[in-house]
């Protein structure tokens, strides 16, 4: 079977939309209120920001190690 690419933009913006629709149901049933966003967003951002820029840096190790 063929390994295929990562696309990191589509991951990332992947991430992203799933960690929106999942903190919308608790935001609209009042389980998490604006305190809560002000925390679980930035962590939601920060964390898929290092999931970016892990899939970015092995992109970039397949790219320079031809062997694999």
């Amino acid at each position: 079977m063929k390994r295929h690419d990562t696309d990191v933009t589509s991951l990332v913006f992947g991430l992203l939309f799933l960690g929106v629709s999942a903190m919308w149901p608790f935001v609209h049933y009042d389980v998490l209120g604006l305190s809560g966003l002000e925390v679980a967003m930035p962590v939601l951002l920060v964390s898929i920001g290092l999931a970016g820029l892990l899939a970015s840096l092995s992109k970039l190790r397949r790219e320079r190690d031809p062997e694999h």
